[in-house]
């Protein structure tokens, strides 16, 4: 009977309209020169109705003769799409059609649609290089017209000292072996592009069609999933699955257990020494994180057990999302008070990124910056807790399709000012100045009222003086948006300009996005977005030829020039984060325009 009863409350809700929907967005293969491809929810090829996909997975055929897909503001083509793995294999347009393409700018993805997967690497791509006779090691020439191309890995080691410009590009990891051994040249390599996975429908989907309904969007729905059936209500089998998929997760837990435990009862009687190595490293981190905790006693963070917040997040009931080094859940406070809490999966290191965001956020107190109210460390089990903020990640609304999401010229202006004045004040304003080193639209959070806030520092860096330079060893960030420092000391000193710099390059997406500047081969020649603005900046403040207020047009290219400041290629040439504001603050007419970043030419 609780079967039964199980069965019937667990089976996927479906569209009861008609069957419509269902008809015109079940799975089918679509043909574009010669090449067909079956396209089924998240994508939805043009011409299907909206509700068919998720919005930024749309596809179309290109001069009768490619699928292509827009992926932040840039237009790639799709070489492969593998439902079973949630993977897309792309290739930058720019790079086809050409008979010796190269890359003119960075890699960059909108990570609440996509994920890199680890069939990728990083390379970097320096131009217009003059090394001596011999190549440094760990240089490849990949020469195949005038300027000189060539190649190295994700740590230059000081190779760009010679060189004029340099973009780092995400290839796949077979591609660039065979790089290498020189089995293949530079165009055919980045026309192979890179694999990312999709997010959106992951799970729920997939219960969909095993209960005979076809996956869809609505987006009037709490999770703006929607699932078409054929008539009426999709039958049980969604329930069943997720059962059987329980009991089986369940079954297996146990028996991993147990096998663990029995491998650790070996290991220990025959390596005994290696096994009290490994625990005493464990609590040598244990005791490094608590005495750290002990200082900070008086920073203001309340401490919670880890019980506490099973309780406080209904046992990790309602995921928000996946954020910097781990995964962010929604949880309610005893006093009401709605909390967004990141529990830590760097298990594997030695609690930096947690030690980064206690001693980072803890010592700040601005409203542009995102609050710290609690923390939980119990052993290798770490969490954050942080004011919840209603309206998410400013990344949704910069590439949102939908109209009622997209952001006016004026909101985005006074976002832009609020995470200045928020980056001003971690690099000026605190008593100790904070490098945050991993700026971008998706760690920026927005509260009820769209005010911006600054979020996870778990990169960020602490310094006592106001002009640190840092070491470029260990540093990380998000590829598109790392300072050219950051990677290769020859473009200058890693310091609070690296922030400027990825501050620039968001700024410059806040306005790509809401330009809806889709750049494909025909009207950009492969141009890199930055590029882009910056020779056609009198378009800057038009949507789709449509003129708007000349006030709005103002902030429009008022934000180009900032963000095209900010991106200079020596650090030296950018300006601090309180000119920014101030630049910012001034009419249009009192700002000139920077000169082009080598960075982005060709």
């Amino acid at each position: 009977m609780f079967l039964l009863l199980f069965f019937f409350l667990s089976s996927l809700p479906c569209s009861t309209a008609d069957n419509h929907f269902y008809l015109e967005c079940s799975p089918r293969p679509f043909t574009c020169g010669g090449i067909s491809i079956n396209i089924s929810y998240p994508f939805r090829i043009d011409g299907r109705p909206v509700e068919c996909g998720h919005p930024g997975y749309s596809i179309r055929c290109a001069n009768d003769s490619t699928f292509v897909t827009t992926i932040s503001n840039r237009e790639y083509h799709i070489n492969a799409i593998d439902y079973n793995s949630s993977h897309i294999a792309v290739a930058d347009a720019s790079f086809f059609g050409v008979s010796c393409p190269y890359p003119t700018g960075n890699t960059t993805v909108n990570l609440t649609l996509y994920e890199y997967t680890d069939l990728n690497t990083a390379v970097i791509f320096f131009m217009n290089c003059t090394f001596p006779r011999e190549l440094p090691s760990g240089v490849l020439n990949l020469s195949c017209a005038a300027g000189n191309i060539y190649m190295v890995g994700a740590n230059s080691n000081g190779v760009g000292k010679s060189c004029g410009s340099a973009v780092q590009v995400v290839l796949h990891q077979t591609v660039v072996d065979l790089l290498v051994r020189n089995e293949v040249d530079i165009g055919a390599a980045l026309q192979q592009g890179f694999t990312l996975k999709w997010t959106a429908g992951v799970g729920w989907c997939d219960d969909c069609v095993a209960s005979g309904g076809v996956c869809g969007y609505d987006m009037n729905s709490p999770n703006q999933a929607a699932c078409f059936c054929a008539s009426g209500a999709c039958s049980s089998a969604a329930g069943k699955s997720r059962l059987i998929k329980k009991l089986v997760t369940g079954l297996a837990t146990g028996v991993m257990f147990l096998l663990l435990m029995c491998i650790a009862l070996y290991y220990y009687n025959h390596h005994p020494k290696s096994l009290d190595s490994i625990l005493r490293k464990k609590s040598k981190i244990v005791k490094t994180i608590e005495s750290f905790l002990d200082t900070c006693e008086t920073l203001g963070p309340k401490r919670y057990r880890y019980s506490d917040l099973k309780k406080i997040t209904k046992s990790f009931s309602e995921k928000l999302g996946q954020g910097g080094f781990g995964s962010v859940y929604k949880g309610e406070l005893p006093d009401g008070r709605l909390v967004a809490v990141k529990v830590l999966t760097d298990a594997k290191g030695n609690g930096d990124e947690f030690m980064n965001e206690v001693a980072s956020i803890g010592k700040t107190s601005h409203v542009n910056v995102v609050s710290l109210l609690g923390f939980s460390s119990e052993g290798t089990k770490r969490a954050l807790l942080y004011e919840f903020m209603l309206n998410g990640s400013l990344e949704k609304y910069i590439y949102s399709e939908n109209l009622k999401s997209m952001l006016g010229w004026e909101k985005l202006y006074q976002i832009a000012i609020g995470i200045a004045r928020g980056l001003e004040y971690l690099h000026r304003g605190c008593s100790t100045h904070i490098v945050h080193f991993d700026i971008k639209p998706h760690n920026i959070l927005l509260d009820q009222d769209f005010c911006p806030k600054i979020s996870d520092f778990g990169l960020a860096k602490l310094c006592l003086k106001k002009d640190s330079i840092f070491s470029a060893i260990d540093m990380r960030g998000t590829i598109g948006y790392i300072a050219p420092e950051v990677f290769s000391r020859n473009f200058g000193v890693v310091s609070s300009k690296s922030d400027v710099y990825s501050y620039g390059m968001m700024v410059l997406e806040m306005v790509g996005g809401r330009n809806n500047l889709v750049l494909d081969t025909q009207s950009s020649s492969g141009s890199f977005f930055p590029n882009w603005i910056h020779e056609h900046f009198h378009q800057i403040g038009h949507v789709e030829g449509v003129n708007i207020a000349g006030e709005m047009e103002e902030i429009a290219k008022k934000l180009a020039l900032v963000g095209l400041w900010c991106i200079q290629t020596k650090p030296g040439s950018r300006p601090s984060m309180n000119k920014v504001l101030d630049m910012l603050e001034s009419s249009l007419d009192e700002l000139e325009m920077p000169p082009k970043p080598s960075f982005l030419s060709p």
